[in-house]
């Protein structure tokens, strides 16, 4: 994997993006993932963050909800970056806040697991990681054995906690018709993503090796379908529209 603060998933680049557009063009979609977040509400007064990078995208406010917080970001740039969101934040409450660099997603399988087994009882936050693991791995298709085993090992450690993710589900130059966040029961086949948010494009306009108008994350399996799902319209740079995917489960009474 390259340098963390220079990798194609994010870095420096992703972070001057964060500096330019987090309070003003992707401001309404940080409102509505805000709303959704709000809704989650977990019993585990501490929380994992997978992919935390500068924490562009979550409001500060979601985390006074916790007492500690262990972010999962092997971006040193992206530490400097979330910290001083936070602090500049008028919190009422702080949680303790601790990073963690090395890798517990690509390289091993079972560290995720392992570390949350370690950590007792943590809710864990996806924050746009899953939708960023075809670029991590270079996977051409949702059956590649690197995507597969972070998958496996996702599905592992998320069972019998409470957890949460939003990630790219599909990206392209189109903007989607979704002004507003869009509730639904269970997740969107991708023919559904293309007739809801796409309606002037084609049926199979979703392709994963972006010979199509629409470039599919490869974000399938990673999460209970039947669980409801949320979507919004994420415009990462002027030209360039995301339809991120967000959906969660709290830990078993």
């Amino acid at each position: 994997m390259s340098v963390a603060w220079l990798n194609e998933a994010g870095g420096l680049r992703y972070h001057l993006r964060g500096v330019r557009y987090a309070e003003t063009l992707w401001q309404p979609f940080r409102f509505a993932l805000a709303e959704w977040l709000y809704a989650w509400q977990p019993p585990e007064k501490k929380l994992v963050v997978v992919g935390a990078s500068g924490g562009w995208c979550v409001q500060p406010f979601f985390y006074e909800r916790f007492t500690d917080v262990l972010c999962l970001e092997p971006d040193p740039l992206a530490h400097f970056f979330f910290r001083r969101r936070l602090a500049r934040a008028p919190l009422e409450s702080r949680p303790r806040l601790r990073f963690e660099r090395r890798d517990h997603l690509l390289g091993d399988s079972t560290a995720l697991v392992r570390l949350l087994e370690a950590e007792g009882d943590a809710a864990v936050l996806f924050t746009n990681v899953v939708g960023q693991l075809r670029v991590l791995l270079d996977a051409q298709s949702a059956d590649d054995a690197p995507l597969a085993a972070v998958r496996a090992a996702i599905r592992a450690a998320t069972a019998g906690r409470s957890w949460a993710s939003f990630h790219d589900r599909v990206s392209g130059p189109l903007e989607p018709e979704l002004t507003a966040a869009a509730y639904v029961e269970r997740r969107l086949t991708d023919a559904e993503i293309v007739r809801r948010f796409f309606p002037a494009l084609e049926a199979g306009a979703v392709r994963s090796d972006g010979s199509g108008e629409l470039l599919d994350h490869l974000t399938a399996g990673f999460f209970p379908a039947e669980r409801p799902h949320a979507y919004f319209s994420w415009p990462l740079m002027p030209g360039v529209f995301h339809v991120i995917e967000a959906t969660s489960g709290v830990r078993p009474a």
